[in-house]
């Protein structure tokens, strides 16, 4: 048994949200109608009996480490063949082959994969510097389009990519901010936005590792090309590679985009060659007064990946410390009386009284750490099939990466960054 905070519900741990539990999910998570899980049922489904009409073709642009993932969790989804992949570095093109479909084809050019008559869709995940251009050409070449984020290198190529979007919105747009399809994130999402933990004024963000975050080279000739989130020529560094998720997480959960931002950061310990920062951390001033702290270190690991949205009534953390994990922290005082935080935890007044963590969601079963990921290749399915927009649409991935490139700024040039008139 799994749980929602008060709220139980069965989960097969083998079979992570099945189509036949689909209903019963939305219901006593009290998620039916919030739009926030559109196609979380079908991850993952094991029949691979799907009609051939309603198989989604998927073209995969870019397969090392991020796309050689995504083809495994899509290939495992029944609604969806990977039929092509395109890279540049055979042994990359060669590990996505083997992870596609069988009879799946090979590129090393991406525009000749556009050209296929059999594939549907791409997932973009190439390196960043890329990915605008090739998001522009595939929704001309009339594809549907799952680009990995950040969306796009900067601000200008965000414009380009929203305005080509908005241009032909047949196409389905969605951008790879996973964690909106994650129940976890949905369930954080409805506590904070019924009001249940108060105003919420302050959020802090980290994701903390602790090593180079270099990947083998084995020839000094490739490190530019594998090493790429290195040089500023192709990466935002760790503010797009990791921070870009939980900026959006926090946009979402605001429903706004920040009004300002500064920040810092510096090449401090891994005095390597790289170009892009080895640490940072930005601060973020949002409608109504909020302030939202987003930091990444590459010298220390605690706290990992970590949210905190500071409320009037409690606060609620969500980490991987133990499996990705929530829990409300009442405010000591004030909970003890608080009959609507009651409602929605399940707690003891003891605990109410004590401010003692109360868990938001209790895995048992180990948490499969491609549901996320499967869900967003499921919802993209599904927005395919019905005609939707995305949770995370092209509006949604030009507001993060905009609030991106926005703290580079900021950290790289040491001043206050504003959100200009013609970002919007």
């Amino acid at each position: 048994m799994s749980c929602f905070i008060g709220l139980p519900f069965s989960i097969d741990s083998s079979n992570f949200f099945p189509m036949s539990n689909r209903r019963t999910f939305l219901h006593t998570a009290g998620l039916a109608g919030t739009g926030l899980v559109t196609g979380l049922a079908a991850w993952p489904l094991h029949s691979r009996a799907t009609a051939p009409s309603d198989q989604l073709r998927l073209g995969v642009i870019g397969t090392g480490g991020r796309g050689n993932w995504a083809i495994s969790v899509a290939q495992a989804l029944t609604d969806i063949d990977v039929v092509a992949c395109c890279d540049i570095y055979p042994p990359h093109l060669e590990k996505g082959l083997s992870l596609a479909a069988p009879g799946a084809k090979g590129y090393t050019d991406y525009r000749r994969l556009l050209e296929a008559g059999d594939v549907d869709a791409v997932v973009i995940a190439t390196p960043l510097h890329l990915h605008a251009q090739m998001a522009i050409d595939a929704i001309d070449a009339g594809k549907h389009v799952y680009c990995e984020k950040t969306m796009t290198y900067d601000i200008a190529s965000s414009l380009a990519v929203r305005t080509k979007a908005r241009a032909h919105p047949e196409r389905v747009f969605q951008v790879g901010y996973q964690q909106r399809v994650n129940p976890l994130f949905a369930r954080v999402y409805e506590t904070i936005n019924k009001g249940y933990i108060g105003a919420v004024k302050y959020i802090t963000c980290t994701w903390n590792r602790n090593g180079d975050w270099r990947r083998a080279v084995p020839s000094p000739e490739l490190e530019r090309q594998i090493n790429w989130r290195m040089y500023r020529e192709y990466s935002g560094g760790l503010m797009a590679e990791l921070s870009s998720h939980q900026i959006d997480i926090v946009n979402w959960i605001l429903g706004a985009h920040p009004l300002s931002v500064t920040g810092m950061g510096g090449i401090d310990y891994w005095k390597d060659g790289r170009e892009t920062f080895d640490n940072v951390t930005a601060i973020f001033a949002y409608p109504e007064g909020v302030k939202a702290q987003f930091s990444c270190l590459t010298t220390n690991a605690k706290e990992g990946f970590s949210l905190k949205f500071y409320g009037t009534r409690a606060t609620i953390e969500v980490n991987n410390a133990q499996g990705q994990a929530g829990f409300i922290y009442p405010e000591p005082q004030q909970g003890a009386n608080d009959t609507d935080l009651d409602a929605v935890s399940g707690a003891t007044k003891a605990a109410l009284e004590a401010g003692d963590p109360i868990p938001l969601w209790v895995p048992e079963a180990p948490t499969d750490d491609r549901l996320p990921t499967g869900n967003a290749f499921a919802h993209f399915y599904t927005c395919i099939r019905d005609g939707l927009v995305p949770n995370a649409s092209v509006e949604a991935g030009h507001q993060a990466g905009v609030a991106t490139h926005m703290a580079n700024m900021a950290i790289r040039e040491g001043r206050f960054v504003n959100w200009a008139a013609d970002y919007d």
